[in-house]
């Protein structure tokens, strides 16, 4: 049994980087590329993924913004990165 905590990371050096963009969405990672078919299930982190605006020129449209041990930690940081850019949008329109 592996009883070495995983820790959380952060992808991203300021908190207004968050406002490139337009959407988050957890996304369950396994330790292997072949899925989780060919692992024991469970994923081994879960990443939050950050959607660029369309207006934000980058070569790919997705970034991983954090990674978390558990899926509840990650669902709550990508509501409270989801919250951020609606809250900034709507000071940017007062």
């Amino acid at each position: 049994m592996n009883t070495q905590r995983k820790p959380v990371m952060f992808y991203f050096e300021r908190l207004e980087q968050m406002r490139d963009f337009g959407s988050f969405r957890v996304e369950a990672v396994f330790e292997s590329h072949k899925e989780a078919e060919q692992s024991d299930g469970k994923p081994a982190w879960y990443s939050v993924i950050g959607q660029f605006r369309p207006d934000v020129q980058f070569q790919y449209p997705e970034f991983p913004v954090a990674d978390f041990p558990c899926e509840n930690y990650a669902k709550l940081f990508a509501e409270m990165c989801e919250q951020y850019i609606t809250d900034q949008a709507i000071a940017m329109t007062a």
